[in-house]
């Protein structure tokens, strides 16, 4: 019976490698060829810990090394998890994903390339892909980009660093680069993104989604970007919680003016932003006149003594509230040490108590309080 149990598994494997090499020559193997193991081969799925892949029959990639792109292109490979692997020292694309929904890109390494890192191609179609935990450095292009036709693609704490240092086949370099609707970008650190001649933003986007709890500095241009020359279908753009800081440019740009394209709302709210040499926020003339830029509890810091804080347009609806605006150490854990925790003494304390529409989790995800609102990414202790 044992031995008869032996060969059902092995023809299960088999079964699911072949299924996966045949889609038309789409998927690129490393010469090793990556195992693709169904949940129950070889592993308890019921208990790990993919968020809602828990208990679910998914196909795994993992713990292989890429040294050629790999593709993944067609629905067979829907819910396809990739975790733990190594992808380096490749020429072009490192991991290409094209019309397939639900795929996880989890706890993998992109090192060493000279084109981009995990490119959701522009024109094919996808569905709620998570990226996550990633570690992403050393690369010429882009650390993470999808298409417009790929939506509610989320990017979840990984790290990218000394990436987007060359255009690469027309495209701008970023650290994070999504032209998809209702995205969501958390917990991400970006840093020493961009090239020599001034471009690499750390994140880019084209349409709508939120923004929340990334840390972005030393970066060759902005920040954060919204650029209005993809479809942004009226919808809300929000960014809160983040702690911006050294980067060449604004800590956010808003660059709205192609009214084919109109976002909605934008709402800045409880970041903590430093610049050196320009406006800390920066939104140009908007051509979608119901648009409205609201700005609320952030903590505004520009060491050059300028105080031209927020640089709006008056052509569009903008209102503002309670933002901490300072040329300096408004009273932090480390104003040197880039430590923007809260003292006791802070100025930031208390500051945007009155504010009702507040995230309720700061930048290191402890309860705000609305009775005693503090200013900026970090609720004081």
């Amino acid at each position: 019976m044992r031995k008869e149990r032996r060969v059902i598994v092995a023809m299960m494997i088999l079964t699911m490698w072949f299924s996966f090499a045949g889609c038309d020559g789409e998927l690129v193997e490393d010469p090793n060829s990556p195992e693709v193991v169904a949940p129950g081969d070889g592993e308890d799925n019921s208990n790990n810990n993919d968020g809602d892949t828990k208990n679910e029959n998914r196909p795994v990639i993992e713990n292989q090394v890429f040294t050629e792109t790999l593709t993944i292109d067609g629905h067979e490979n829907d819910s396809l998890i990739i975790r733990n692997c190594t992808f380096e020292n490749i020429n072009d694309i490192a991991l290409l994903v094209k019309t397939v929904d639900n795929i996880i890109i989890k706890d993998c390494i992109f090192r060493n390339l000279k084109s981009h890192a995990i490119f959701l191609q522009a024109g094919q179609v996808s569905n709620n892909t998570i990226i996550e935990g990633n570690e992403i450095y050393n690369v010429n292009g882009i650390g993470i980009f999808a298409g417009e036709e790929h939506i509610d693609t989320q990017c979840l704490n990984n790290k990218i660093y000394d990436v987007a240092l060359v255009d690469i086949a027309g495209h701008t370099p970023h650290g994070i680069y999504l032209c998809g609707k209702n995205f969501l970008i958390e917990g991400n650190t970006i840093y020493n993104c961009g090239s020599a001649d001034g471009k690499g933003l750390g994140i880019s986007v084209r349409s709508y989604g939120t923004i929340s709890r990334n840390k972005i500095y030393n970066g060759r241009a902005s920040g954060i970007a919204f650029s209005s020359d993809h479809p942004a279908y009226h919808g809300n753009l929000l960014i809160e919680n983040n702690v911006i800081f050294d980067n060449y440019e604004n800590a956010i740009s808003l660059y709205m003016s192609n009214d084919d394209s109109p976002l909605g709302n934008v709402t800045v709210r409880f970041n903590t932003m430093v610049s050196s040499n320009k406006p800390v926020v920066y939104a140009n003339s908007w051509k979608s006149m119901d648009s409205e830029l609201i700005a609320n509890g952030n903590v505004l810091i520009r060491t050059d003594g300028d105080t031209n804080y927020i640089d709006a347009s008056t052509s569009n609806p903008f209102s503002e509230s309670q933002n901490l605006m300072n040329a300096g150490d408004i009273g932090f854990t480390s104003f040197t040490n880039k430590d923007f925790h809260l003292r006791a003494d802070s100025k930031a304390l208390g500051f945007a108590t009155g504010i009702n529409d507040f995230p309720f989790n700061d930048f290191d995800n402890k309860n705000r309080n609305s009775s005693d609102l503090d200013a900026g990414a970090f609720e004081g202790n």
